[in-house]
């Protein structure tokens, strides 16, 4: 939870209280998804929520046992945490869609698409630099995996408001949850990413504040099993076979009206 600078300074015991609390409740909220099998219902989601718990035991130990390596843990487990919030993105549309067939699977196509290209950008400005992969850069893709994150939630909330999609209480809560902890981990990682050191501290201090509000939220949301409410009716199914009978309509005459024009030749 804390970043790398500063980190044992007395200054940070807010953090470090922040930090443990975490920890304790990303343990407690484990056991009870595994407890109350419903770790089956949102498999992505409660290893994302292990991934981060062992993650964040890691860094501690490391903290205060092998201080000199931390900077390096906390960077290489941020970068995988990075692909593993990609997969809880997913799965919102995964649970979301699930009885929308058509439609959630081009959702997804289209999600990975977005996840693999602002990947590549930053890879590609990796392969450019000097230095290779750095701290900076680490940022900015986190910052810009993030954004997509954001974005993508933003438009399952669209679909789901115009299409009169249910969405279940755990589910509501997952994205509540997650949805501010990226909103503000964005304008986080935006200043950290410009002024560096210089807010490191503080930077430490609203991360930490954001995932714990995320973890209560998950805490109370999560608590009983709510499955996904049916959907009364498929109007986005409608839409995407009727966009995708049209295609085919079309295809088909265009292929009809070359053959005329040579048979006519």
């Amino acid at each position: 939870m804390a970043t790398p600078d500063r980190l044992l300074d007395s200054d940070t015991m807010f953090a470090q209280a922040i930090w443990l609390a975490a920890i304790c409740l990303e343990a407690f909220l484990v056991f009870r998804l595994w407890r109350a099998r419903q770790f089956s219902a949102y498999p992505l989601f409660f290893s994302y929520l292990s991934f981060v718990l062992l993650q964040d035991v890691l860094r501690y130990l490391v903290a205060h046992y092998y201080a000199f390596a931390y900077p390096g843990v906390y960077w290489s487990t941020e970068f995988l945490g990075v692909f593993a919030g990609c997969g809880v993105a997913l799965e919102f549309y995964w649970d979301a869609l699930a009885q929308l067939a058509g439609v959630a699977k081009l959702a997804r196509f289209v999600l990975l698409l977005a996840f693999s290209l602002t990947f590549g950008k930053v890879l590609f400005t990796a392969m450019q630099g000097a230095h290779g992969w750095s701290v900076l850069l680490i940022v900015q893709l986190e910052r810009d995996m993030r954004f997509v994150q954001t974005v993508a939630i933003l438009c399952l909330l669209f679909l789901a408001l115009r299409y009169l999609i249910p969405i279940g209480r755990n589910l509501r809560g997952i994205i509540l949850g997650y949805g501010l902890f990226l909103g503000i981990n964005i304008v986080n990682l935006t200043y950290l990413g410009r002024f560096g050191g210089d807010v490191q501290l503080v930077a430490s201090w609203i991360q930490a504040s954001a995932y714990f509000v995320a973890l209560c939220v998950w805490t109370v949301f999560l608590w009983s099993y709510s499955p996904q409410p049916a959907v009364a009716g498929n109007p986005l199914d409608y839409d995407y076979s009727q966009i995708v009978d049209e295609t085919q309509e079309r295809l088909a005459r265009t292929r009809s009206e070359v053959r005329g024009t040579l048979h006519t030749r």
